[in-house]
């Protein structure tokens, strides 16, 4: 389990610093899901960060298929646990009735946590990469 949480552990810090380092390039501090994702790089810097990170030898032995599946299904559901909503099937926005703790400042604020913390994952996102581990397992 240990090896598990720790792998867990690195993906979500992997996102997180992927989500607030392209932002850098349209913005200094992104307020919503739209500003991070507005240069176009947001999943495809997570997702070569991701599978980079995820590559064989690492905790789950992912061949290059299945990390890459795992790395999409990783974003996707952090992004939309976090109040972000897929349009036309490749943009990020933000979901209009967003409540609080579910948005863009919710990942912000869990963001800064991991920093502090990284093996404090929230129970929702933890299950949701676990689901992602078990799509992309043969």
């Amino acid at each position: 389990m240990g090896s598990k949480k720790r792998f867990l552990s690195s993906v979500v810090a992997v996102f997180a610093v992927v989500v607030l380092a392209a932002s850098c390039g349209s913005s200094n501090d992104p307020e919503t899901w739209a500003e991070a994702d507005a240069d176009g790089n947001l999943r495809t810097n997570f997702i070569r960060a991701c599978s980079e990170a995820n590559a064989e030898g690492g905790d789950l032995e992912f061949d290059e298929v299945q990390a890459a599946a795992y790395c999409e299904c990783a974003f996707v559901e952090i992004v939309e646990i976090f109040g972000g909503v897929f349009v036309e099937g490749t943009r990020i926005a933000d979901v209009a009735d967003a409540v609080e703790g579910q948005d863009f400042q919710a990942f912000k604020d869990f963001e800064a946590g991991l920093r502090s913390d990284p093996e404090d994952i929230p129970a929702e996102v933890e299950a949701v990469l676990n689901l992602c581990v078990s799509r992309a397992a043969p």
